[in-house]
């Protein structure tokens, strides 16, 4: 069976249904034994895969996450189609919801919509086009409370790198010390929810929240497709390209770090620079409007063999930093995001290579994550040192290795 067959049997597999207002709606489930419900994110990254394929699965698996959406743009991004899978000992699944039996979370994930409904295209892109739109002005006027262009997430898991250093740093967490990650981290989770999830409370009482990179960069490039999406409408296409403009400015202006090289989120709302090197600072690659020598310079950094450039790219942290483990286990303890290799965000900074001229780069991640899954299946993630799967087996966001 070929790469690209073996894809879509995943996706099919993981395929579900659901039923709201009367209407049946299918997506892929990250994972049957361990995500079984539907990831906002995760889906965007499944129907860039579908695209290929059958076009209008693809669009299947966005209207299910387009059927969610509120009066006032937001989407959630955790949707619980099957509640019989909710779990009193899933804390998660209380802390980010309301209600005792939620049927979606109160967050949301990096903003890969627009990528994804420009990849189907036709149609369906026209049909959503208002919807999708409602998305970016909810996040432009909702997690912007500074006004600086910079949109903030309330929670790391907002982020979809759960478990990175940066967020331990920014809370303050011990760093080699699982429980306490563990615990700390859903503590801003306790407040927001105390709060009410409410947007303005967590922004003037809090400092949690994080102007984070990777978030803004997805959130820049896709107003940009947004843009490109709005044809005739010339208000909604000037108003992506030019929030997608102040996106950019301001990363350089606030993120970027001169003598480190990189890009670093900002904290709380003394908005401190947290200077702990990940595959974070690292995604305004994806920017094709960034300056060229700071382009040059995460260039450099990415390529050097040193810190990013491992056997099998790209490590979630670099080797050598205090917080890597290559297996995602500290003290056995299994906290994602802390060391090895996924191919979303391989996926995204193959993009930004090609975006900056490097080519070579890019198809040299291509082709170590092809290999990857040939040796070991689609899988959440890799060790980057051995390239043995270390993540959920059969996992969804995995077959974008085909898109490559």
């Amino acid at each position: 069976m070929s790469l690209e067959d073996g894809a879509r049997a995943l996706l099919e597999a993981n395929t579900r249904t659901g039923e709201k207002d009367g209407l049946t709606y299918r997506f892929s489930v990250p994972s049957v034994r361990s995500y079984p419900f539907q990831w906002f994110w995760d889906s965007c990254f499944h129907a860039v895969v579908w695209s290929r394929f059958d076009r209008e699965r693809a669009a299947d698996e966005l209207r299910g996450l387009l059927a969610w959406q509120r009066d006032d743009g937001f989407i959630p991004h955790v949707v619980f189609w099957d509640r019989s899978q909710i779990r009193l000992g899933q804390v998660w699944h209380h802390l980010e919801s309301r209600g005792r039996r939620p049927r979606t979370t109160e967050y949301v994930q990096p903003p890969v919509l627009a990528q994804a409904v420009e990849r189907i295209g036709g149609d369906f892109a026209r049909d959503v086009l208002p919807a999708v739109a409602a998305f970016y002005r909810y996040l432009a006027r909702a997690r912007d409370p500074d006004g600086d262009g910079l949109v903030s997430i309330v929670a790391q898991f907002e982020s979809g790198l759960d478990y990175s250093p940066v967020y331990s740093d920014g809370a303050r967490i011990p760093r080699r010390d699982p429980v306490s990650i563990y615990v700390h981290s859903r503590r801003p989770e306790v407040v927001n929810k105390l709060l009410g999830f409410d947007l303005a409370r967590i922004f003037r009482y809090t400092d949690y929240h994080h102007e984070d990179v990777l978030f803004n960069a997805i959130y820049a490039d896709g107003l940009r497709a947004l843009a490109r999406l709005a044809g005739d409408d010339a208000e909604l296409a000037a108003w992506a390209a030019a929030t997608a403009d102040r996106v950019t400015a301001a990363l350089v202006q606030r993120s970027w770090d001169e003598e480190a090289g990189l890009f670093f989120n900002l904290v709380g709302r003394n908005e401190k620079r947290l200077k702990h090197p990940t595959i974070i600072s690292l995604l305004p690659l994806l920017l094709p409007d960034l300056p060229a020598g700071i382009a040059d310079s995460l260039i450099a950094q990415l390529a050097d063999e040193r810190t990013f450039w491992t056997p099998w790219p790209v490590p979630s942290v670099p080797r050598g930093d205090r917080s890597f483990a290559a297996d995602s286990h500290v003290w056995r303890i299994r906290l994602i995001w802390r060391g090895p290799c996924s191919m979303n965000t391989n996926w995204l900074l193959a993009h930004g290579l090609r975006r900056h001229g490097r080519d070579d780069l890019a198809d040299e991640i291509a082709v170590r994550s092809r290999r990857l899954v040939e040796r070991g299946g689609f899988n959440e993630f890799y060790d980057p040192l051995g390239g043995r799967p270390v993540g959920a087996a059969d996992f969804g966001w995995a077959t974008l290795a085909v898109d490559l």
